[in-house]
């Protein structure tokens, strides 16, 4: 009897270990610009295997639905895997979803369908308003740049500047437009919103995020990034 149970003891001490140790894998597409650096402060469990996106050069006049179809080529997904989008990513990551189908999609500061923009983006892309924005105009930052994104910190600003100064200028007018004239209209089955109270580039429009981050603006992913960490644990382990 004893040593049965000392078996029993040992097989389901190995099955602990096993799950514990099997690798999630996260892939992320990061926002309208921006790169791997906007998620350098974020902390993942031991058995997570995070996996940045690289953007790919769209094609001239390329729509969202064919970009979102070369990025999801890019996942692996005969394994289980979870899709995470920041800002425009996560606009991106609700249309990869037509391709491919991960464990679970969370979004981080982003909307999931156009009733969520804001009128005013609508009406620029109705007007066309982006066609008259300079070049240079989406790489570089001011006060109302920090303003938008609740950016207080010298550091947070530091890396901001970082990331629009290197940002393709061709990439961020194709997004820009891909955004204001957005057309998905329901939002996808099995998605985990992480929306901050305070953002002032995608305020809270239209939906109830899962997680409500308190004083969180839209850079929250950089200066509120143990918070945003410890809800992905959650949301990871939950899975």
């Amino acid at each position: 009897m004893c040593f049965a149970v000392r078996v029993i003891t040992y097989i389901l001490e190995l099955a602990v270990t096993y799950i514990t140790k099997t690798e999630v894998t996260l892939y992320f597409l990061s926002g309208l610009g921006a790169d791997s650096r906007a998620f350098k402060y974020l902390t993942f469990p031991k058995n997570v295997k995070p996996v940045f996106i690289d953007w790919l050069t769209p094609y001239k006049n390329e729509p969202l639905q064919s970009y979102a179809k070369r990025i999801s080529e890019k996942i692996d997904s005969s394994q289980p895997f979870i899709l995470i989008g920041l800002s425009f990513g996560g606009i991106l990551a609700t249309e990869v979803l037509e391709f491919i189908k991960p464990q679970k999609t969370i979004l981080i500061s982003s909307v999931a369908r156009r009733q969520e923009l804001p009128s005013y983006y609508k009406l620029a892309g109705l007007l066309r308003l982006n066609k008259l924005l300079p070049s240079k105009a989406t790489n570089r930052s001011n006060a109302l740049t920090y303003w938008l994104f609740g950016i207080t910190e010298a550091k947070d600003k530091s890396l901001l500047d970082e990331i629009l100064t290197s940002t393709n200028t061709d990439f961020s007018k194709w997004a820009v437009n891909e955004i204001l004239n957005w057309k998905r209209k329901t939002s996808p089955k099995n998605i985990v919103r992480i929306h901050g109270n305070k953002d002032r580039v995608l305020p809270i429009i239209n939906f109830q995020p899962n997680h409500l981050v308190k004083e969180g603006g839209h850079f929250m992913v950089v200066n509120k990034a143990n918070e945003i960490s410890n809800i992905l644990e959650v949301e990871i382990g939950a899975s």
